[in-house]
């Protein structure tokens, strides 16, 4: 085992000997041979093989005269592009909804902060719900005793349609009594007459007479005394006794309903009063449900303009942008007009440094010309909001169009200067070399555009370093 290792130990030295002895030679030879212009042709070759180190001190001093003297010249690049066109843009939510309590108090709790994510159904604030809770309270201790009342007064009611009932029945019973009394003390008054005439003809004592007398006044008392107790009963009573053309139950429910109307009016007003408190229950539990602030759309919290323990008087106190979607707004002229069309892609340039282009596409354009700037509006939709940009951001709309041109192109290392002195290339011009200054700006990362001050004949000065 042990000399297996050493076995595969040498093999693994012979060939990392031999990997750097190949390595060694290559980079010597590039070193050597290799110029100026091979070398910045290929920087990543030069970056792995060429090292100072090679070269002999006169070589070192050749190669540095080397590139003091022959500085490296070349063209710019042309560039065919589509022509675009650039709008002062400014950063605004697409869809914003404005929030607010739908009845005044003060703002007890706010969960949300600005700028923070909220999915739909979720509690943004509440307000001080402790005296609608009282209030509702006591609306549920009157809705209890209406109710009591109402169960009362029904049964009064009741008690007194039976009582009517009742009264209708002696009525009935003293009318029974008064007809049956009425033919009595009629048959007793004809027998009396009778016997009067029989008295005056001699067939009948007096002492007999006097006696169907005292029977007829009895019998006559007892009617007047049943009339009385039952004219006394009528009068307690609104009866329509003229009425023959209905039933006698439809008669005794026209009764029922006549005479009980106080009783009934009681029980309908307790019944009217309970729905109504019923209602005040139902309302005062909507106003507790409405005293927190829902989110109605998922999205991102734009402005909160009120703070914890201020009051809210039906005016909209948090802002939310529906999905967190974003677009930009910018005018454009009517020369311009026939660029536009919905659904074109825009490209959103920042102002800040530093930020990413955000991409969207024209959403609608303004039928309305502004008659001062003679510019109409148009927004677009931007496709995802990269978190960077922010709603009231400005920057630059720029939208491409089928034209193209031709632009020239550069290399920004080789732009020399700054914003305050202007920027210039160095111009072969000749045997000499010319400072020129150009107007220019970033096409990229890496390179510049340059709309004046060299064509794409003339040679610059490239900086290798």
């Amino acid at each position: 085992m042990k000399q297996k290792f050493l076995y595969q130990l040498r093999a693994k030295l012979k060939g990392f000997l031999s990997l750097l002895i190949l390595y060694g030679f290559i980079s010597f030879s590039f070193t050597q041979f290799s110029n100026e212009q091979i070398r910045i042709r290929f920087l990543y070759l030069t970056n792995l093989l060429y090292h100072d180190f090679w070269l002999f001190a006169e070589s070192k001093v050749y190669a540095s005269e080397f590139e003091k003297i022959s500085p490296i010249f070349k063209k710019p690049l042309v560039r065919e592009v589509s022509v675009s066109f650039e709008f002062p843009a400014i950063v605004e939510a697409t869809k914003e909804l404005q929030l607010q309590s739908k009845h005044s108090g003060r703002i007890q709790k706010i969960h949300v902060l600005e700028g923070q994510t909220v999915k739909k159904g979720q509690l943004l604030a509440e307000l001080d719900d402790e005296l609608l809770k009282l209030e509702g309270d006591k609306l549920n201790i009157s809705l209890e005793v209406s109710k009591a009342n109402q169960l009362i007064s029904f049964e009064k009611w009741k008690q007194a349609e039976q009582l009517i009932e009742v009264k209708i029945r002696e009525i009935d019973k003293k009318t029974e009594l008064l007809q049956v009394n009425e033919s009595e003390w009629e048959l007793s008054k004809d027998l009396r007459e009778k016997k009067e005439i029989l008295w005056k003809q001699g067939f009948v004592s007096l002492s007999e007479l006097e006696k169907w007398r005292l029977d007829e006044e009895n019998k006559f008392s007892i009617y007047k005394n049943i009339k009385r107790d039952r004219n006394n009963l009528l009068s307690l009573l609104k009866l329509n006794l003229d009425v023959d053309d209905i039933g006698a139950s439809d008669k005794l429910k026209v009764w029922k309903e006549k005479n009980t109307l106080i009783e009934r009016t009681e029980y309908e007003l307790s019944l009217t009063n309970t729905k109504i408190l019923e209602n005040q229950i139902k309302y005062n539990k909507q106003l507790v449900a409405e005293s927190k602030l829902i989110a109605p759309k998922a999205g991102k919290i734009l402005k909160i303009y009120l703070k914890e323990g201020e009051l809210t008087n039906h005016l909209p106190f948090i802002s939310l942008i529906e999905n967190g979607d974003l677009s930009i707004s910018f005018q454009v002229g009517e020369s311009d007009l026939n660029l536009i069309l919905p659904g074109k892609k825009v490209d959103f340039y920042p102002s800040l440094k530093g930020s990413q282009v955000a991409s969207g596409k024209i959403q609608n354009v303004s039928g309305y010309l502004e008659p001062r700037t003679h510019g109409i509006g148009v927004k677009a939709k931007l496709f995802q909001n990269n978190g960077s940009l922010l709603t009231g951001m400005f920057g630059t709309a720029k939208i491409d169009s089928d034209i193209t041109k031709e632009i020239v192109i550069v290399p920004t290392k080789s732009v020399y200067g700054d914003d305050l002195s202007g920027y210039y290339l160095l111009i072969k011009h000749g045997d000499s070399i010319e400072k020129r200054f150009i107007q220019c700006k970033p096409y990229n990362d890496f390179e510049m555009e340059v709309f004046t001050g060299i064509n794409a004949d003339e040679l610059f000065q490239v900086n290798t370093k």
